[in-house]
């Protein structure tokens, strides 16, 4: 008797567990929307998006960026420098978020990240100058042919096109195939920044 009793119970409780717990369908397909779909700001207490080290360039000490230009230059958004499906080209993975910093032009450093199916990419903006970014460069290892001047350090592949200082962070392989990622990104996106 106590078999009867409960066995309604328990398929009550299967039934409306995922109900509420806000169980939704999670499309495998990745069409490229008319804008960036789903956006998260960043945490309010660093700025900084989740999951990455300490890495905004003109947040951190000792990290090349963050110099005021002189003609009083504005950044962009990032999100708009690659599209999902550039995004999905060039790292082999889908795109299942997109974290905007939700600043104007005006801030000093910009952000764009894009959570991917075992990995991110970021990309960061800020201003530099030939002689700040040199002095840190001493630092990390030269990465030849891209913009001004590039070097990777600590994962991250820093890249100066005149006084823009692009950042950019991809995760989710091993550390040389991370680097080939940012390499192709950085390839992308700099005709975009002149």
């Amino acid at each position: 008797m106590i078999r009867r009793r409960v066995l309604p119970l328990i398929a009550a409780a299967v039934l409306t567990v995922p109900a509420l717990s806000g169980c939704i369908l999670i499309s495998t397909e990745n069409p490229e929307p008319a804008t960036p779909a789903a956006t998260t700001p960043a945490p309010a207490a660093t700025g900084k998006p989740s999951g990455l080290p300490n890495a905004l360039p003109s947040a951190a000490p000792g990290r090349p960026g963050g110099a005021k230009p002189a003609d009083g230059a504005t950044i962009g958004d990032p999100c708009d420098l690659l599209t999902r499906i550039e995004v999905i080209a060039l790292t082999g993975r889908q795109v299942s978020q997109i974290d905007k910093d939700g600043e104007d032009e005006t801030a000093a450093a910009r952000f764009c990240q894009w959570q991917l199916a075992d990995g991110q990419l970021a990309v960061f903006l800020s201003h530099t100058t030939k002689t700040e970014f040199a002095r840190q460069a001493t630092t990390g290892t030269p990465v030849p042919g891209l913009g001004d001047d590039a070097f990777v350090q600590s994962g991250h592949l820093y890249v100066r096109t005149g006084t823009l200082l692009l950042d950019v962070y991809a995760r989710g392989g091993e550390d040389a195939a991370n680097l080939k990622v940012a390499k192709q990104v950085a390839t992308k996106i700099l005709p975009k920044l002149r």
